[in-house]
């Protein structure tokens, strides 16, 4: 399938949209080519082969030059070849500044690979010129003893071998020249040689040659103004003379071209008017074998002929592939070739073309509409009209190649005049993108049948064979009187004579098809001379079965005609490479229709299958020589024919997500059916327009699926891996939309908790929706929609929460950074980011209580501003793995807010604070013993902390509170811990409390310093026996309870053990020192506290701090005496 739309052939056809085969035996089974042509030339099929080679490396190298070549940065460190004049005063203006020194070690770190990979191209090219110089100069003076000059251009493969030797090493001159200019190929050619230090090498003379600048001449079109595909250049036979071959050798090459049918490709093209496509292949061949030789460019009796015979209606020739030439510009240089050209090429004669090939296009759109029509193209129609259908789908391929290759003429006054008649015919490029897709849908049917048609050409020929002998045999046995009939009539010689006829038939062999055929005419006119000799017509089963024998007959003349070689010249019309040039345009109308129209989905492979011959063409010589070439070469051409597959198909997932979106998906959700419905309201329950819509979007996604699986089918020579691909851009695209949606949440920064559980159901609908999206197109497309859609959502969020954790890291690297600055989230751009940020807002430890009964944060009112509900949406819209992410960003939150209270601790305790804190230590002695002196040591202390340790209280209150949420997920996570620990995102979801975040060495008095900052807090608390906790005396600038002594022991969970042990001891401490302040103190109105409220705070603190902190029950009580826990009883 893929061969026969391909345009491959088996000659090797290697030039510019080669079209022919290589002999006439190609598809001809009596053919009379070279016999075993492929053996006969190993040189030349080498030669031909390694110049394909270069191409493609030429091709490769030509797109891959790097940035700097092109930066004015780097000029005054890239020299020219007068660079190897004198060196060392080019060297000298480097050596003496630093900034080109920097500059010139950039280069070489970042150009190296490509300049060795630029050099060894150019010596390749020199090395071929002078290998196939010295093979034709053997060859021209006799001394090849195998081969003579004469007897290769009498074979059809030697002609072609050494035509595309020659020319295709034109080929990389004028590409070379035209993807790589002068100045940039001296450029690199100097680059490389300083660099390696190999001014010595081999051929260097010929490589400089070859790199060296041609001259441009002002009035001739520079490169940069035409299309890319479109070569001009100014006097090209002097860039040739740096390269000649023997002009003997190309002179014959050269005559030989102009008269023969190089690739026999004429009897393709029966019509006259098609001989200048016919001859295409070889005209490309010959534009570059003048250059060779431009005498016969001034020969005015010479370039008639050769205008007449190749260039009579066409002036943009195809040289290689899609690389073409308007010769209405190339041989402006030359008289005589311009004035034979120019005869042909007035603007009556182009306007008048391209009028008629306006009207044949029109009249071509028509005749294929109604021939790719449902149930019109069957195997017997194009057997019967095969002649026909292979007419129009010639000559559609020839209007498009006339139209795409001229309108890119770079003469002004043809280009302008071409536009305007197509402007005025309202024929666009629209217009010939449908014109080729619709001939791409004609020809992929044509050889569908075609092929089905072959497959049983034999089991036809032996069926019609075997029915037509029995009815012979019938016949003989009625004339031979013995077959019992009421109209009987015998006769002996006809009995004898059907009787041999019958063996006639039976020896009738398919492998002798010209003997055959001849024999089955010659039997089709004796039966119907014996219909009107003998008096059949009376019996009518007679009459039956002649009519049958001769429709047998018939049959089998119709399987002696279905032969490769119609397949051969359907292979050669539908050659398309040369469009190449155009496929960027075709490929963004073919996205636009596929927008308007999602059938066209179905077809794609046709129009893929249509450029099919890219990958094959230039390869062709290398893979008949069977080259190590093979490799590597046509990676190039496949990447590059993929590039544009994928191009098309990277649209595929917006345009389906956006068929399938979120209220289609709705539709499709199951609802519940009620027990009983009014006949009134029937009508409006079937939601008739709602299924529509939805019955439409899922016709169209399965005709996306249908036209990847047909892709998928016959792409299959690309290795595209269809289903995986599929997959990939899904995930892509849902990436994106996800995102895009997630950013768009909580972007205030201040909102309330009504809004923030409003926003959170809407993504958590979303979510769900897209989930449902994706199980849905999990059964329409035979993805794995639900793998995907965990994967992707689970990435995201994982990102998501990456990104903060980065943040938090960097903002506390900043050494000035404030406690402020480092919980700064209201400018992140993160989804984790806002949301987190608006958790906090909400859940601020100045503005909010949180009640551990009721597991969640209130107001002064009253009012619920975070709480479990709130987590329970949290987790339908997030999901285990989502909640988990959230959980490490809190993780790396706490620990970069512990790091950092740590930090600011160690700069408070300065040598005065220290000897403040010693004094105070040594006063109150050992933590298990009990104070002689009462409160009053703590006094001198309480007013230093009082003043300082505000931002390590607000710190242990962050730290609070970021605990508490991590346990409200926590708590969520309990059931999902199995499924986390599968995608090993478990953590310590079990107790964050006792989780821990950082090991560093801890601060002198650590335990002493944090029993007196908890100390110089209980003035700020009363204790309320409603909500059994401590509260705040006022509302501002206070921090509530619980995050606060949950901060605070998480702090001092970080360190070692004894240090917590410690502080609970130190406490204990002081709350003896105040429960004997209140018993032996005899002056209330002199006292600075109130012993018994402080005496309950300081013990519902230390209470309160070992159940968050899981503190032993032995360990508490060995602190506290019985009788004080009758005192909150009280």
């Amino acid at each position: 399938d893929v061969l026969f739309l391909s345009g491959r052939n088996e000659g090797g056809r290697a030039m510019a949209s080669p079209q022919c085969s290589g002999s006439e035996s190609s598809g001809a089974r009596d053919g009379d080519g070279d016999e075993g042509s492929e053996f006969l030339y190993p040189e030349l099929l080498s030669f031909a082969g390694k110049a394909q080679a270069l191409i493609s490396e030429l091709l490769i190298v030509s797109e891959g030059i790097p940035p700097a070549f092109h930066d004015r940065r780097f000029d005054p460190v890239l020299f020219d070849l007068r660079y190897l004049d004198r060196p060392d005063d080019f060297e000298s203006r480097v050596n003496g500044d630093r900034e080109l020194q920097a500059l010139e070690d950039e280069l070489h770190e970042t150009c190296s690979a490509f300049l060795q990979r630029f050099f060894l191209l150019a010596s390749g090219i020199v090395t071929y010129h002078e290998e196939l110089l010295k093979y034709l100069s053997d060859l021209r003076d006799g001394r090849s003893m195998q081969y003579k000059l004469d007897k290769i251009l009498e074979s059809k493969h030697g002609q072609q071998l050494l035509t595309e030797s020659l020319s295709f090493f034109g080929c990389l001159l004028l590409l070379m020249e035209h993807r790589m200019s002068g100045f940039l190929r001296e450029k690199l050619l100097v680059a490389h040689l300083r660099y390696k230090h190999c001014s010595d090498v081999q051929n260097l003379e010929n490589i400089c040659k070859l790199c060296r600048l041609h001259p441009f001449s002002p009035s001739h079109p520079r490169q940069g103004h035409l299309v890319p595909f479109m070569i001009a250049i100014h006097k090209p036979e002097e860039l040739f003379a740096r390269f000649p071959f023997p002009k003997e050798v190309v002179d014959a090459v050269i005559c030989r071209v102009r008269d023969d049918d190089l690739y026999s490709c004429l009897r393709h093209y029966p019509d006259p008017q098609h001989r200048a496509v016919a001859l295409s292949s070889q005209a490309g061949c010959l534009y570059v074998l003048l250059l060779y030789s431009p005498e016969f460019l001034h020969n005015g009796f010479v370039m008639r002929e050769i205008v007449d015979r190749f260039f009579r209606d066409c002036w943009v020739c195809p040289i290689f592939l899609y690389f073409s030439v308007d010769l209405s510009v190339s041989w402006d240089a030359y008289r005589e070739a311009k004035m034979s050209l120019s005869s042909y090429l007035p603007l009556t004669f182009v306007r008048d073309r391209v009028q008629h090939n306006c009207t044949k296009v029109k009249e071509l759109l028509s005749e294929i509409d109604l021939v790719i029509s449902d149930g019109v193209l069957t195997k017997n129609y194009v057997f019967e009209k095969s002649h026909h259908l292979l007419s129009l789908v010639r000559t559609c391929n020839v209007l498009m190649r006339w139209f795409l290759l001229h309108k890119a003429s770079i003469d002004k006054k043809l280009r302008e005049t071409i536009t305007s008649i197509l402007t005025a015919q309202q024929i666009g490029d629209e217009t010939f993108f449908f014109l080729l897709l619709k001939t791409c849908q004609l020809e992929f049917e044509m050889k569908r049948l075609y092929l089905q048609l072959l497959e049983g050409r034999d089991a036809l020929w032996d069926e019609s064979k075997h029915c037509a002998s029995d009815r012979m045999k019938e016949i003989s046995l009625f004339f031979s009187g013995s077959w019992a009939s009421s109209f009987k009539m015998k006769n002996e010689s006809l009995d004898v004579w059907f009787g041999k006829l019958m063996l006639e038939v039976k020896s009738l062999e398919y492998s002798r098809a010209g003997n055959s055929g001849r024999k089955i005419c010659h039997i089709i006119s004796l039966l119907k001379e014996v219909e009107q000799l003998y008096p059949v017509e009376e019996n009518q089963q007679i009459r039956r079965n002649l009519s049958e024998v001769q429709q047998y007959l018939q049959d089998m003349l119709k399987a002696l005609s279905i032969d490769n070689d119609a397949m051969s010249t359907f292979s050669t019309i539908t050659d398309s490479v040369y469009a190449w040039s155009s496929i960027e345009v075709f490929i963004a109308l073919l996205n636009k229709k596929i927008e308007q129209d999602s059938s066209v989905v179905l077809y794609l492979h046709c129009f893929f299958l249509k450029f099919r011959s890219l990958l094959d063409v230039p390869v062709s010589r290398i893979t008949e020589s069977k080259s190590s070439f093979l490799l590597s070469v046509p990676n190039y051409y496949t990447l590059e024919y993929l590039s544009r597959v994928r191009e098309v198909l990277n649209n595929f997932p917006v345009m389906i997500f956006r068929l399938f979106n979120e209220d289609t998906s709705n539709n499709l959700q199951n609802f519940h059916l009620l027990s009983r419905i009014k006949i009134a309201n029937l009508q409006d329950f079937s939601q008739s327009e709602k299924q529509y819509s939805l019955m439409e979007a899922v016709n169209k996604i399965s005709i996306f699926s249908q036209g990847m699986l047909r892709m998928s089918t016959f792409l299959s020579f690309t290795d595209l891996d269809m289903k995986s691909f599929l997959e990939s851009q899904m995930s892509n695209e849902l990436s994106k939309q996800l995102e895009f949606k997630l950013k768009s949440f909580f972007i205030s920064t201040i909102v309330g908790p009504e809004e923030l559980e409003l926003n959170m159901r809407k993504l958590a609908a979303h979510v769900l929706s897209q989930q449902h999206v994706m199980e849905h197109l999990q059964d329409l497309l035979h993805i794995h929609g639900n793998h995907i859609w965990d994967e992707v959502f689970t990435n995201i969020l994982r990102r998501s929460a990456e990104e903060e954790v980065n943040d938090f890291i960097r903002r506390s690297h900043n050494a000035t950074a404030t406690r402020q600055q480092l919980n700064d989230l209201s400018r992140s751009q993160t989804f984790f980011g806002r949301l987190l940020h608006q958790m906090l807002q909400l859940t601020g430890p100045s503005r909010s209580m949180f009640i551990e009964p009721m597991s969640g944060w209130f107001d002064s009112e009253g009012r619920e501003l975070l709480g479990l509900h709130f987590f329970d949406q949290l987790e339908s819209c997030l999901g285990a793995e989502g909640m988990a992410s959230l959980d490490s960003l809190l993780y790396h939150a706490i620990k970069v807010n512990l790091e950092h209270l740590l930090t600011g601790l160690r700069n408070l305790l300065d040598v005065d604070n220290l000897e403040k804190l010693c004094k105070v230590d040594m006063t109150l002695g050992p933590a298990a013993s009990q104070p002689f002196l009462g409160w009053s040591p703590y006094k001198p202390m309480l007013n230093v902390v009082n003043t300082s340790c505000e931002p390590w209280v607000e710190s242990f209150a962050i730290i609070g509170q970021l605990q508490l949420l991590r346990c409200m997920i926590s708590l969520k996570l309990s059931s999902s811990r199995k499924v986390l620990n599968k995608q090993g995102m478990l953590s310590a979801f079990c107790s964050p409390f006792s989780s821990i975040y950082m090991r560093k060495d801890s601060p002198p008095f650590l335990s002493r310093c944090m029993s007196i900052v908890t100390i110089s807090q209980l003035s700020h608390y009363v204790f309320d026996p409603h909500l059994s906790t401590l509260t705040c005396q006022v509302k501002k600038g206070i921090l509530d309870f619980s995050p606060t002594i949950i901060g605070l022991g998480t702090f001092l969970k970080q360190f070692h053990p004894t240090y917590m042990v410690e502080y609970i001891q130190y406490m204990g401490q002081y709350v003896q020192a105040v429960a004997e302040t209140a018993v032996i103190a005899s002056e209330p109105q002199k006292r600075t506290i109130d012993p018994a409220s402080e005496l309950k705070k300081s013990t519902f603190w230390l209470m309160n701090f070992c159940k968050h902190m899981e503190i032993p029950k032995d360990l508490f009580d060995s602190c506290l005496p019985p009788s004080l826990f009758t005192v909150l009883q009280t």
